[in-house]
């Protein structure tokens, strides 16, 4: 079925709108974005929904986005969003905001029970027994004109936003749990706030315990130039070079232009490329004082009793998402039940780094669950 909507390009229409939405207390939102090559998510077009009215925002070709900052940041209107990781990112690099207060309909299907990491199409398939056509999912959204079969997919992904939003809403305030969706967006928010420094960057990075000190030290280094550059210039960190090719840099050491390019897993083109940047990082690794060096890191499986503690914290969610009826392995998924294990058994890693305490020890979990796991954490051993 056809939905209609309104297509916004001018300030004055956008203000007149906003100013309209204001008036709501919730209404749906969505982005449209390119992001291939790039480090940031490039906006390309911002749907709202506000129960009245469905409009298509071009952002590319307003260039006063003041009314939709204000309107996106009210305190007194609801954004609702699904999957929203990504607009997060979106709106910050586009406006310097984010959202607030909001609500994601994927976290609130997840904790109503409708499956974990459920896709609009989905979502609004089950509470509203409507079939979407995902064609135009590909499109590129920086490019203009948009046709109107992709001006008429990205209306959709708000128009049938907002009702499922109140069936989410009625459900959850049942159980209890409205509340728990806000507070796993606060954290989100909080993750996509916390921009990792550069000299940190290499802790996010896979298999570093292998690494002897000054290897460590070099992956650093170069783990800390690929952020810094990708961020300065807008590339996705792969396409600088690799991390399988950073880890081989930093473990192999080359000291010329003819050991880099030897480098089976480094291509040709990264060697070419930033060839005396690397040279240059190397150099000054090995040069380093071991003072330099950074601690070492650790492979989990390796700390003593690992798979104990893991199964200890594990029990002690699994008794509480069955006491609240929420499935387990969204309660506590492995990657947060081996944050516990890092939080305490190790002296540094990412979370700290990143100035956050675990998931399992905030918001709606942490009271759930956190006074039991600091108990149990309290006999792990560094």
């Amino acid at each position: 079925m056809t939905q209609a909507y309104q297509y916004i390009d001018t300030y004055d229409a956008l203000l007149n709108y906003c100013n309209q939405a204001k008036q709501q207390p919730v209404i749906a939102v969505d982005t449209e974005f390119v992001r291939t090559r790039t480090f940031y998510p490039h906006i390309g077009l911002v749907q709202i929904f506000d129960g009245i009215d469905a409009v298509l925002i071009d952002p590319i070709a307003i260039d006063d986005l003041s009314p939709l900052k204000g309107l996106l940041t009210d305190p007194n209107v609801i954004k609702v969003l699904h999957a929203c990781s990504e607009d997060l990112e979106t709106f910050e690099y586009a406006m310097g905001i984010m959202p607030e207060p909001l609500f994601d309909s994927q976290v609130a299907a997840q904790l109503a029970g409708l499956g974990n990491s459920l896709g609009y199409g989905r979502l609004v398939e089950l509470l509203q027994g409507v079939i979407l056509e995902k064609g135009e999912s590909r499109t590129d959204w920086i490019s203009r004109p948009l046709s109107p079969k992709q001006l008429q997919y990205a209306a959709e992904d708000v128009i049938y936003l907002l009702p499922c939003y109140y069936k989410l809403v009625e459900q959850l305030t049942e159980k209890g749990q409205l509340q728990w969706v806000y507070d796993e967006i606060s954290q989100l928010i909080l993750r996509k706030r916390a921009n990792i420094a550069p000299e940190h960057a290499y802790l996010l990075l896979k298999n570093t315990w292998k690494l002897q000190p000054l290897n460590l030290y070099a992956l650093q280094l170069l783990a800390a130039w690929r952020l810094t550059f990708a961020r300065d210039n807008d590339i996705t960190q792969n396409f600088i070079i690799r991390e399988q090719s950073a880890f081989e840099i930093a473990y192999r050491l080359p000291g010329h232009k003819s050991g880099l390019f030897a480098l089976d897993v480094v291509t040709p083109q990264e060697a070419r490329r930033h060839c005396d940047i690397i040279l240059d990082l190397v150099k000054t690794a090995r040069a380093a004082p071991e003072s330099d060096y950074p601690a070492p890191t650790h492979r989990l499986a390796d700390i003593p009793l690992y798979k104990k503690h893991v199964a200890q914290i594990k029990a002690i969610c699994v008794a509480a998402a069955e006491s609240v009826n929420v499935d387990p392995t969204y309660f506590a998924s492995k990657r947060q039940i081996n944050q516990i294990i890092s939080w305490y058994c190790l002296a540094f890693d990412d979370t700290r780094a990143l100035g956050m305490e675990p998931d399992l020890l905030v918001g709606w979990r942490g009271e759930l669950v956190g006074a039991k796991i600091k108990v149990a954490a309290s006999n792990f051993s560094r």
